[in-house]
C-alpha cells in the first residue's frame, strides 16, 4: 500500500491515529501510537524510541532508535475504540539508513531472501495451526507464601446444571451444546477476515477446558509471522472484551492436551511445490529430504527458539500426539515432521513441523527453521524416517528449556555463519532465557508441597 493509498484510507474512514506495531526479541507485541495528521513526517523521518527499555535491544548509553512504518501491512484496527490504522514497523538505527540487526522482522526477511537465492525458489510459504484455551475465569497468584493457578470454564463446571459436560478424550470436533465457544470462534474469524487474514476453519480441540483451534491459510514467511502476532493480539483482546481469557501457553492444565503452533511449510517454483517428486518412492524430492534432514538434525537447538519457555517442555511428552524424537513420517502425528496424508495435489506437497508452540518469537522461529532446512540441503543431510532407526542415532527432543539452550550454545553456526542471526543476539537471548528458567526452578511448586510436606 502506497502512502497516497494510506492517506486516502485515512480520509475515507476518518482515521484519527496510526498505531505502529513491532516485536521485541522474545516475540512480545509492542506498539506506539501517533496522530494520523503526522503520517507524512513519520514516514519521512520515522518515530524515535528508547531501545534500552526493551531487553536485548540497546544499552542505555546508545539507546536511540527509529521506527519506520511498513505501509504494506496497514489495516484498520478492529480492537482499538478510536478510529486507528495499524501497521507493522521496521526498526532502524538512528541514521535511518541502517536496519537494526536484531530487529526480528529483519532477521526473517534476510533468512527468506537467503533461502530463495541459494535454492532458487519463488515463494517460501507457511501455514500455522493456532491451538489455545478459552477460560471464563483465571487466577494466578505467586508470592512468598502462595503459589497457585486456577482456571475455570463453563465447559467443565463441577456443579453443572445443564448435564452437557465434556469428558476426557471426547473434545475433538465436539459440537454444541458441548462446544460452548463456537460462536466466539466465529467472531474471531470475522476479525481476522477484517484485517486480511484468510482462515481455513475453526473447531473444538481435544482438551476439555474449551481448547480450540483456528487454522489460517498459506502465506509468505514474513506475512505469516506478522499474522501470528496479529492472531494472538485479536484473540486475546476479543476474549477480554467478552469477559473471558484466551491463552496460548503450551500446557496450562495437567493431563490435558497441550497447545502447539504446528507449522505447515513448503517452497514453490512457478507455483509448484519443490518438495514433491512423483517419480520418487515416497513422492518426496531430494531437496525435500535434505531440507527435512536439516530441520531434524538441528531440532534440539531449534527448540530454544521454537519452544522457548519452561512450560513448552511440559507439552512435549510421550502422550497427546506430541513428538519426543526427531523423525519424519507420513500421516504420523507423533512425528516431529509429518507429511500430511490427505494432500490432494503433489504440486502443493507440504511438511508439517509439529514441535513449535506460540511462546516462540515467530520471526526467529520461522527464520531458524528456514536456515536449518537450508543447511540440510547444502550438506545433504539424510533424515530419519523412524523413531527407532537401525543405523542412525535417535535425536531426542530436549526435556527442559535449559537442555534446549545448551543445545543452542553448541549448535548455532547454521544461524550465525551468514550474520543473519548476530552471535551477540544469540548470547543475549540465551542469557535471558537461562534467567527465566532459573527463576522458575527457584520457586517451590505446589505439587512438591503435596509430595514432601509430611516428610
Amino acid at each position: 500500500m502506497s502512502l497516497n493509498e494510506v492517506k486516502k484510507l485515512i480520509r475515507t474512514n476518518r482515521i484519527k491515529f496510526i498505531d505502529l506495531k513491532y516485536s521485541d526479541i522474545f516475540g512480545r507485541l509492542r506498539h506506539i501510537t501517533f496522530p494520523a495528521n503526522r503520517i507524512d513526517k513519520v514516514v519521512r523521518e520515522g518515530l524515535g524510541f528508547d531501545g534500552s527499555s526493551l531487553p536485548g535491544f540497546k544499552p542505555v548509553t546508545a539507546s536511540d532508535m527509529i521506527l519506520l512504518p511498513d505501509l504494506s501491512t496497514a489495516f484498520i484496527d478492529p480492537i482499538l475504540k478510536e478510529p486507528t490504522l495499524s501497521c507493522f514497523a521496521q526498526i532502524y538505527e538512528t541514521t535511518k539508513k541502517k536496519r537494526f540487526e536484531r530487529d526480528p522482522r529483519y532477521i526473517l526477511e534476510q533468512a527468506e531472501d537467503r533461502l530463495k537465492k541459494e535454492i532458487g525458489c519463488d515463494e517460501v510459504l507457511f501455514q500455522p495451526e493456532f491451538e489455545f484455551y478459552i477460560f471464563d475465569r483465571v487466577e494466578i497468584i505467586t508470592n512468598k507464601s502462595m503459589n497457585y493457578a486456577r482456571f475455570e470454564t463453563e465447559e467443565l463446571q463441577w456443579e453443572d446444571k445443564t448435564g452437557y459436560l465434556v469428558f476426557k478424550g471426547t473434545g475433538y470436533h465436539l459440537a454444541p451444546p458441548f462446544d460452548r465457544s463456537s460462536d466466539l470462534r466465529s467472531q474471531i474469524i470475522n476479525l481476522l477476515n477484517a484485517v486480511g487474514i484468510e482462515v481455513k476453519y475453526h473447531h473444538h480441540e481435544g482438551g476439555r477446558f474449551s481448547q480450540v483451534e483456528i487454522e489460517t491459510a498459506f502465506a509468505p514467511a514474513l506475512k505469516t509471522a506478522d499474522q501470528i502476532l496479529l492472531v494472538k493480539y485479536l484473540v486475546k483482546n476479543l476474549a477480554l472484551s467478552l469477559g473471558k481469557s484466551a491463552t496460548f501457553i503450551p500446557k496450562p492444565i495437567y493431563d490435558e492436551p497441550g497447545s502447539g503452533l504446528h507449522l505447515h511449510h513448503y517452497l514453490t517454483k512457478r507455483n509448484i511445490s519443490l518438495f514433491a517428486d512423483t517419480r520418487a518412492k515416497n513422492k518426496l524430492s531430494k531437496l525435500a529430504q535434505y531440507y527435512i534432514g536439516g530441520i531434524l538434525a538441528h531440532t534440539p537447538s531449534l527448540c530454544a527458539l521454537t519452544n522457548p519457555s519452561t512450560n513448552s517442555f511440559r507439552r512435549l511428552i510421550a502422550s497427546f500426539e506430541t513428538p519426543i524424537s526427531a523423525f519424519f513420517s507420513f500421516a504420523d502425528r507423533t512425528a516431529a515432521i509429518r507429511i500430511p496424508g490427505y494432500i490432494k495435489s503433489w504440486q502443493e506437497l507440504s511438511i508439517e513441523y509439529r514441535i513449535p508452540d506460540a511462546t516462540a518469537n515467530p520471526y526467529f522461529a520461522l527464520a531458524a527453521i528456514l536456515l536449518a532446512g537450508l543447511d540440510g540441503v547444502k550438506n545433504k543431510i539424510i533424515p530419519n524416517d523412524s523413531p527407532q532407526p537401525k543405523t542412525n542415532k535417535v535425536i531426542n527432543i530436549p526435556r527442559t528449556l535449559n537442555q534446549a539452550l545448551a543445545e543452542l550454545k553448541n549448535d548455532h553456526n547454521y544461524l550465525t555463519k551468514t550474520g543473519i542471526f548476530p552471535i551477540e543476539l544469540i548470547n543475549v537471548y540465551i542469557q535471558a532465557k537461562e534467567k527465566e528458567a532459573e527463576s522458575v526452578a527457584q520457586r517451590p511448586h505446589p505439587f512438591e508441597c503435596k509430595l514432601y510436606y509430611g516428610c
